[in-house]
């Protein structure tokens, strides 16, 4: 089994589109037009300047990844693909089972941002986009000015 850009990628809603924008408001900062979605809820979008960048939603890191939108479609036929959309992990997803419905993405149980948060079967899960968005956004925000190796209590 293969996993193809269908499996790689999603098309949230608008209403997740506008939760991302009001969760991560303070991540993002100035205006962004959505490029591409992963599976894993990370957003690739382009600036005023035309720069693409990702919004990685299980660490919070924001990353200049092209130049230009056309400059991005050329990388996603090159290797670093596999790092951006982790094909090997959701395919093993798909085999586990953790098939999304439209409009949904997978989630952390532990985000990646904390030691115990691995890119695994086992702490992944597939939910609505806006769902994910609010609560990564959340959840980095009110972390977001911890020292690294914080001890941080979550509830659930």
């Amino acid at each position: 089994m293969s996993v193809g850009w269908s499996s790689l990628t999603f098309e949230p809603t608008d209403d997740a589109i506008e939760q991302l924008a009001e969760a991560w408001a303070w991540r993002l900062k100035v205006p962004f037009r959505p490029v591409l979605f992963s599976t894993l809820g990370d957003m690739f979008f382009a600036r005023d300047d035309g720069a693409v960048w990702w919004l990685n939603t299980g660490t919070a890191e924001l990353t200049r990844v092209a130049d230009s939108i056309e400059h991005f479609h050329e990388r996603l036929a090159t290797d670093v693909a596999d790092e951006w959309f982790l094909p090997a992990l959701i395919e093993k997803l798909q085999l586990a089972g953790k098939m999304r419905e439209a409009g949904e993405c997978y989630t952390y149980v532990t985000l990646p941002i904390f030691a115990e948060g691995k890119y695994e079967v086992d702490n992944l899960n597939p939910v609505s986009a806006a769902e994910h968005f609010e609560l990564t956004g959340h959840i980095h925000r009110q972390i977001a000015e911890l020292p690294d190796g914080a001890k941080v209590r979550t509830t659930h």
